[in-house]
């Protein structure tokens, strides 16, 4: 865990302290009022409960954005760093038939599409959610357009492997101080695969189960 991740846990901690702190307050303050017999509206006390609880809740409100609800930029490099791999696809057989990738279809509960792909030494399943399949004359398709691809970079390994290769973007949280608040330093912000192929011959579309 990077070091600035340190200041997540004391927010958080900040957070639970308050939290703990607002209730047994209230129900100290409720409490004696009951033993004197005071059960008439109290505006003094409302006006305390009321600034505890907003306190709280900004708090809480402060912590859960930086940890939940903060997106990453990918174009922001001082708060992620980019790494890019490069592997050739091998071909495997299915069915008697050679492919680079074979492409299986959810179901309505789970409509994205599993993809299936073969480097040396290894077998990759990923989902469309974090993938795409790339088939024709450039190596981006307008989902992959979306991230921050290296465009000549990437020309040039779609030259090297003849069109057929996975490229991998992978984020990474940087230490900052922003992101040790959210927990986030170090950990993986996203990573997303460009299945390269030449043409769809070489993609084994799966039959719907």
């Amino acid at each position: 865990m990077a070091l600035v991740n340190i200041f997540g846990i004391v927010l958080w901690l900040v957070v639970l302290g308050c939290i703990w702190f607002t209730i047994h307050n209230i129900r100290k303050r409720r409490l004696r009022r009951l033993v004197k017999h005071q059960y008439q509206f109290s505006g003094k006390d409302f006006t305390i409960s009321t600034i505890l609880v907003l306190i709280t809740v900004l708090l809480l409100g402060v912590a859960s954005y930086f940890t939940f609800f903060r997106d990453v930029d990918l174009e922001d490099q001082t708060a992620v760093t980019l790494k890019y791999d490069y592997e050739p696809l091998v071909m495997t057989q299915i069915g008697g038939k050679f492919y680079d990738v074979k492409v299986e279809n959810g179901n309505g509960k789970q409509p994205q599409q599993h993809y299936t792909y073969w480097v040396k030494g290894a077998r990759y399943q990923i989902t469309s959610n974090n993938a795409t399949v790339v088939a024709g004359p450039k190596p981006l398709n307008i989902a992959a357009a979306n991230y921050p691809w290296p465009k000549k970079e990437l020309a040039r390994q779609d030259k090297k492997y003849e069109q057929t290769f996975a490229a991998t973007l992978q984020a990474t949280y940087k230490s900052t101080v922003l992101n040790g608040l959210g927990l986030r330093a170090g950990r993986t912000a996203m990573h997303y695969t460009i299945i390269r192929v030449p043409n769809s011959s070489v993609i084994h579309m799966a039959p719907v189960k």
